[in-house]
């Protein structure tokens, strides 16, 4: 019994750290500049890359951690596909759909996290402003997509999460504070 409640303790707490780390990915994934002068559509498809994005960066940091920074990091993906599914209820999606749109949103998660991450490893900014381009291309973006700009900012973000230590990171203080040029 005593393992038991080691677990669900530990799933629990994880659980709390995840739903921390989601919220702050949110509020970042929100910042006003992306629309108004990166050229991000303000539509539920460019909040969703953007919070997209921003899931991906810190899964890609937790994963690098080891076993609890992946069950962490799934956790994170976990609280994204239940805020999906949530807003999804809430504009009204019916009862059947939302299974399907949901298990799209996952897939469309996990693919940006395999994009970004090869983009990050690439040298320079043109694979990275190539990934960000198609997914926010493929949500409505027009010719005024800032791609350099957002290209930027996401290698700063994935620098700055990559100073965050582990300890940090595994304790949900994962702070997300670029902001926008």
């Amino acid at each position: 019994m005593t393992l038991l409640r080691a677990w669900l303790a530990r799933r629990s707490h994880t659980r709390l750290m995840a739903r921390e780390i989601y919220g702050s990915i949110v509020a970042a994934g929100r910042q006003i500049t992306f629309y108004e002068t990166q050229g991000v559509p303000d539509t539920r498809e460019g909040r969703f890359e953007m919070i997209a994005l921003h899931v991906a960066l810190v899964m890609l940091r937790l994963q690098r951690i080891g076993s609890d920074g992946v069950h962490l990091g799934r956790g994170v993906a976990e609280a994204f596909i239940g805020d999906m599914d949530d807003n999804m209820r809430e504009i009204g999606i019916g009862d059947l759909a939302v299974p399907r749109k949901i298990k799209r949103a996952g897939a469309a998660l996990f693919d940006r996290h395999r994009d970004y991450g090869r983009a990050l490893a690439a040298e320079g900014l043109v694979a990275l402003e190539a990934a960000i381009g198609d997914a926010l291309t493929a949500a409505g973006a027009g010719p005024g997509l800032d791609r350099p700009a957002l290209a930027r900012y996401t290698k700063t973000l994935a620098a700055q999460l990559t100073a965050t230590s582990d300890a940090d990171c595994l304790a949900g203080r994962v702070t997300i504070a670029p902001r926008v040029a």
